[in-house]
């Protein structure tokens, strides 16, 4: 914890959020201390379980004559980073040094991402206050690092492309309006600085084409103009480094070696890049034939502007990133090997 004048307790040692009907638990690389709840599709009630058992000692961040029965509550943070809901959650102790609650959840979104924190927090003030300690009513004295969590109720077939969420930029970036972070997948944060009308307009839903709709599509048009050429040149980049350290390796090999949203970002894209007449999941192979030729990470960079380009695709990929739908896999074939079918979708948390 950061240094404070008076004293304070670390809670992050046992503190811990459980979803005990999640069907698996896995752990987000790209972020310290987060890991993404999946379920059976329904998210309208997920329960969660919080435990803390505070370090020894916790009672001594209290004046001596308070440790025997400390005027504190022991409370859970949830704040939303995907709607910017705040739930405060008190722990109630079992007695035997352990600290718990169980609460429903009701995420709004698939793929909602929520930060936990645990708190130590003073609940009156003393009679008389002594230097060295936080004797305000309603000081914090204690918390834990936060942890991220993320529900789901996708299967790993049709996880996300890219994450999207809101976040407060420093402030030497408050004038943007979103930025890209590197992630298996990537992240795309919107800047939740931006004025309520805006945000509104960015979150809506609607599938009228005028008014907001309209609106909204074009800003997320402008957004894709920038966020898919960066992703698509990631992977194509990623492919270059697997050929280049198995030149010998069957195009087919070294697409296999691509993660699954790497591969379906690609696809809709492939065909167009490598100049073929193939179906999408056909024409990945062609990219890594591309590759292996002398320039070719440079051509295939120079022919992708005008293929994001075309007003029908980058139309359907800025609804589809304002909406929030998915790609096929690359196994399922589209119905026009040069553009993306009414049926292609993208998906993003």
């Amino acid at each position: 914890m950061e240094f404070l004048p008076w004293r304070t307790v670390d809670l992050d040692g046992a503190f811990r959020v459980t979803a005990p009907e999640s069907i698996s638990e896995e752990v987000i690389q790209e972020v310290s201390n987060a890991v993404t709840f999946r379920f059976r599709g329904d998210l309208s009630e997920v329960r969660l379980e919080i435990l803390l058992t505070p370090p020894w000692g916790w009672e001594e961040c209290f004046l001596p004559c308070e440790q025997e029965d400390p005027p504190a509550v022991l409370l859970c943070r949830l704040i939303s980073r995907s709607t910017g809901r705040r739930i405060v959650i008190p722990l109630e102790p079992d007695g035997l040094g352990l600290w718990f609650a169980e609460t429903s959840y009701t995420a709004m979104l698939d793929g909602e991402e929520i930060r936990t924190e645990a708190l130590l927090v003073r609940t009156r003030e003393p009679d008389a206050r002594m230097d060295g300690f936080g004797c305000r009513r309603g000081q914090i004295l204690g918390r834990s690092k936060i942890h991220t969590i993320r529900f789901t109720g996708r299967s790993r077939s049709s996880e996300p492309l890219f994450h999207l969420r809101w976040e407060t930029f420093p402030s030497g970036s408050s004038h943007q309006l979103f930025r890209i972070l590197p992630g298996d997948p990537p992240t795309i944060e919107l800047n939740s600085a931006v004025s309520s009308p805006l945000r509104r307009l960015l979150m809506s839903r609607s599938r009228r084409r005028n008014g907001g709709a309209l609106l909204r599509d074009a800003l997320f048009t402008n957004i894709c103009a920038t966020v898919w050429p960066v992703l698509v040149s990631t992977v194509l980049h990623q492919l270059e480094e697997i050929i280049s350290g198995d030149p010998v390796a069957a195009p087919e090999e070294a697409i296999e070696e691509l993660g699954t949203w790497q591969k379906r970002l690609l696809a809709p894209f492939a065909a167009g890049l490598a100049g073929v007449d193939l179906e999408p999941h056909a024409a990945l192979p062609q990219l890594a034939i591309e590759l292996k030729r002398p320039g070719g990470f440079t051509a295939l960079m120079f022919r992708l502007p005008s293929l994001i380009q075309q007003e029908t695709r980058l139309v359907r990929l800025a609804e589809a990133m304002a909406e929030g739908a998915h790609l096929p896999l690359d196994s399922e074939p589209a119905d026009s090997p040069s553009g993306i079918t009414p049926e292609t979708r993208i998906e993003v948390a």
